[in-house]
């Protein structure tokens, strides 16, 4: 994922036009269904967008840390929420109106730029996903993931180091797959010596190895 897009200055703006909050870890920010009339941009910590399916599992769809915005569905009027939102670790947010923000794009060029640039940033992660779907097998879906994931090396994201502070169950939900089949392929890309498995996380040890994995496959290999 892309790194900080806006400036110090306009993260000012936003706790100046908005409200700061901290949420606790495991807190609810919005439940699927509520009134979207906020935007939230986060200043510390991370939070997890999921969807409660049928069958009464959670499936995360993202994790979000520090410089990346959130709850775009309240840039339209009277719109309800698409997902659910958790913080995952103790979280600092700016939540604001985009009423709010608008006439400010007018004086400041710069910042609706960047407001553009969030949300190409999140439109380029979900094509990512949806190709995942598509073009790679379970080999090839869970290394992506993993490399897509552990490409910022951040404190935030709890990423430093190629670390990805995920449990089986959270890849498996996370990519829809079984918890069993991801087992497997994470052993077999440590018996590679590609990845560590650890308590409740996984480090990157080769990186090159498993885009070699993606590329294989997307190329038809």
């Amino acid at each position: 994922m892309k790194g900080r897009v806006l400036t110090p200055e306009e993260e000012a703006l936003l706790r100046e036009v908005g409200v700061v909050i901290t949420v606790q870890p495991g807190r609810l920010i919005y439940m699927k269904g509520d009134p979207a009339d906020r935007v939230y941009y986060i200043l510390k910590g991370r939070v997890r967008i999921f969807e409660n399916l049928y069958s009464g599992r959670e499936m995360t769809l993202d994790v979000v840390g520090a410089g990346r915005m959130f709850g775009e569905s309240a840039f339209a009027e009277q719109g309800n929420r698409p997902a659910c939102v958790q913080a995952v670790n103790r979280v600092t947010l700016v939540s604001f109106r985009m009423a709010d923000i608008l006439p400010y794009f007018g004086s400041r060029t710069g910042l609706a730029l960047h407001f553009l640039q969030l949300c190409s940033n999140t439109m380029d992660y979900l094509v990512d996903r949806m190709e995942e779907q598509c073009m790679l097998d379970r080999y090839g879906k869970i290394a992506s993931y993993i490399l897509a994931r552990t490409a910022p090396d951040s404190e935030d994201l709890g990423t430093e180091g190629g670390v990805l502070p995920y449990t089986h169950e959270e890849l498996s939900v996370s990519l829809g797959l079984n918890r069993s089949t991801v087992t497997m392929v994470l052993k077999k890309f440590q018996e590679e010596g590609w990845l560590e498995r650890g308590y409740g996380s996984l480090k990157v040890l080769d990186r090159r190895a498993l885009e070699e994995v993606v590329e294989r496959q997307k190329n038809g290999g």
